[in-house]
């Protein structure tokens, strides 16, 4: 497509002006002619000398992954084989679901060289999505018109959890370290902690991890370092059924939830942990095996970068069938569900109570503040009394089967969506300290 620029507008408006006062002043008209006819001329070797479509070649650069919510930043270059220099703009067609603050950016291409601009964009949906096309719009070389070129490359990626988040937690693991120096040698379910060194003593060192022999000999406080079991399997069984279709502050629950997994399979990555996925909704929608260190993150953010949460109820006889059947072995299960209502909350209390005996379960409820801050609140209408007695019985009926749970050998997280993440990474470390597993 050609269009006018506003040099040619300009160039139009200055021609129309001898015609105008040839009213006045007849001669002007030849003036105003001539003028015309060189014009014509001028736009007709504009138009024949602009760069053909093929001259160009388009490399359009996307990451394979990118991060939910976060901003990245993809790369667009254009090469001129030949042909006159080019100054305009360029567009990317990005999926409607991403957000790009600026749609268009200037770019210059030199004939026969080459320009690249960078476009910054914040993906608000997971999935699997392709980019492109990409359209460019140039100058002609005097100006006077503006052509546009579009080309059909496109590129496929990958939108996965938002995990780039994760470096905020880098310190937990350090924490792991503090909690091990902190035990005592002691010895659960056949098996015990493993002395790994002595260390200078930190500040939050337990008195008791003070090695006061080698104390003695260095003259300075010195500790004793434990190290605790490795190669541990953990599975994580993830609700995709109408459970975690609630939102949270305008975010789906399942997003904290997936966000959770991936934290977890990260951390447990350090230590050599074995972790897989079960996702199941009314049946078993994703079944990742038993996998450590990066193999097991990329396996987990390949299997559940695209899980979305079913309008149907969750079969947990089908889940847990389908987790005794492929995991033998003890693990760690964390079930990551919502307790609803108290019928589901039976459902799911009878079958961690079973897993019990083989496995060590750990149930992850997701909650949100909104429940506890109507319960919590002072009524200032009829109708806010109601929906405090409401919100009121779902946490009374939600505290009773965790105290149940817990009483019956489940550990149990129940924290709001937005904390939960922590709240399970800081479980998973208190149970590996303690030697749970």
């Amino acid at each position: 497509m050609i269009g006018p620029t506003r040099r040619l507008v300009a160039a139009l408006a200055i021609l129309g002006l001898p015609f105008v006062m040839a009213l006045w002043y007849p001669r002007l008209e030849m003036v105003g002619g001539l003028a015309a006819a060189t014009l014509v001329i001028v736009l007709v070797l504009d138009l024949a000398s602009a760069s053909r479509r093929g001259q160009f070649d388009i490399e359009l650069t996307v990451p394979p992954v990118l991060s939910l919510a976060t901003e990245e930043h993809l790369h667009v270059r254009v090469r001129s084989r030949s042909g006159p220099s080019g100054d305009g703009w360029i567009r990317v067609v990005f999926p409607e679901t991403w957000h790009a603050p600026v749609p268009l950016e200037r770019i210059a291409v030199p004939g026969g060289g080459e320009g690249e601009v960078r476009f910054t964009v914040t993906a608000r949906k997971r999935g699997r999505y392709e980019v492109g096309p990409v359209h460019l719009r140039l100058a002609t070389p005097l100006g006077f018109f503006w052509r546009d070129y579009k080309f059909e490359g496109r590129a496929e990626t990958k939108v996965y959890p938002a995990v780039a988040a994760i470096k905020k937690y880098a310190l937990l693991t350090r924490s792991l370290r503090g909690r091990e120096m902190g035990l005592r040698n002691q010895r659960q379910r056949g098996q015990g902690m493993e002395f790994a060194r002595l260390r200078d003593y930190h500040h939050d060192d337990d008195l008791r991890l003070i090695d006061w022999k080698a104390t003695a000999r260095r003259g300075r406080l010195i500790s004793r370092e434990y190290q605790v079991e490795r190669c541990q399997n953990i599975v994580l069984m993830v609700d995709a059924g109408r459970m975690l279709t609630e939102e949270v502050d305008g975010i789906v629950k399942i997003e904290y939830v997936l966000n959770a997994a991936l934290l977890l399979t990260r951390i447990a990555a350090q230590y050599d942990d074995r972790v897989g996925a079960l996702v199941f909704s009314d049946r078993v929608e994703r079944l990742t095996p038993l996998r450590k260190g990066r193999a097991a993150i990329g396996s987990m953010a390949e299997a559940l970068f695209d899980v979305e949460p079913k309008l149907c109820e969750a079969n947990y006889e089908i889940a847990f069938s389908r987790l005794n059947a492929t995991c033998r072995k003890r693990a760690l299960v964390v079930l990551f569900t919502n307790l609803v209502d108290q019928e589901t909350s039976t459902i799911v209390s009878g079958y961690l109570r079973t897993s019990a005996y083989r496995h060590v379960p750990l149930l992850v409820a997701v909650g949100d503040r909104e429940t506890r801050e109507i319960a919590w609140s002072a009524p200032k209408e009829p109708e806010d009394v109601y929906r405090k007695g409401a919100a009121a019985q779902l946490l009374v009926n939600r505290a009773k089967t965790i105290q149940d749970l817990q009483r019956r050998g489940v550990h149990v997280v129940d924290a709001p969506a937005g904390d939960m993440p922590v709240g399970v990474i800081n479980k998973y470390l208190e149970l590996k300290a303690r030697q749970v597993l």
